[in-house]
């Protein structure tokens, strides 16, 4: 099934009210996370060169053996203002080696812009990318924000949400530990 299709396929059934996660063997789906859709088989992530808010550019292969999970938002996006405060907290949940947050800015107006949000916020993101021309939204198929997408070691697309979510839940943590564990190859927690 084509990229398009299981990502049109997830959103149809959440419009339906259906779990597009898999009962038993693949991820937990649930609560705070029920929206997120599992590919059937993982997508390479486009390695497209984003301005770092670090400095420089910066591909999503350059995190490449981590678990990423990759939140595109907007400053004038309501549900994403809503979302970035338990985005920080799945953050500060998971450090280390193994795990890289990062967050993809559509703003125009540029780090300006993004830095007096943060600061307004009191967020902290160290791995903000900048989309403002939109060429990683567009590779990525992401038509409406927020959306946050989870890539496994391999730099591939296991799964993603649209539409704002709460991720310093049980339900969110888990999601992530499953990956985290193994990639989910264990289907432990």
């Amino acid at each position: 099934m084509a990229k398009t299709q299981r990502i049109l396929l997830g959103v149809f059934m959440i419009f339906l009210g259906a779990s597009p996660g898999f009962a038993g063997e693949g991820p937990p789906v649930s609560g705070s996370v029920q929206n997120f859709v599992v590919f059937d088989q993982p997508v390479p992530a486009p390695q497209v060169p984003l301005s770092a808010r670090a400095g420089g550019e910066q591909t999503l292969g350059d995190y490449r053996g981590k678990i990423v999970v990759i939140n595109f938002w907007a400053t004038w996006c309501g549900p994403c203002v809503r979302e970035m405060p338990t985005l920080a907290r799945l953050q500060e949940k998971f450090t280390g080696e193994d795990f890289a947050m990062i967050i993809v800015s559509q703003d125009r107006g540029g780090w300006r812009d993004i830095d007096r949000f943060m600061k307004r916020l009191k967020l902290d993101f160290p791995n903000s990318l900048l989309d403002d021309q939109l060429k990683l939204s567009r590779e990525m198929q992401v038509r409406s924000l927020p959306v946050v997408a989870i890539l496994d070691r391999q730099g591939n697309e296991v799964g993603r949400v649209v539409g704002g979510a709460e991720w310093d839940t049980p339900e969110a943590f888990g999601l992530v530990e499953y990956y985290l564990n193994d990639d989910g190859k264990s289907g432990s927690s």
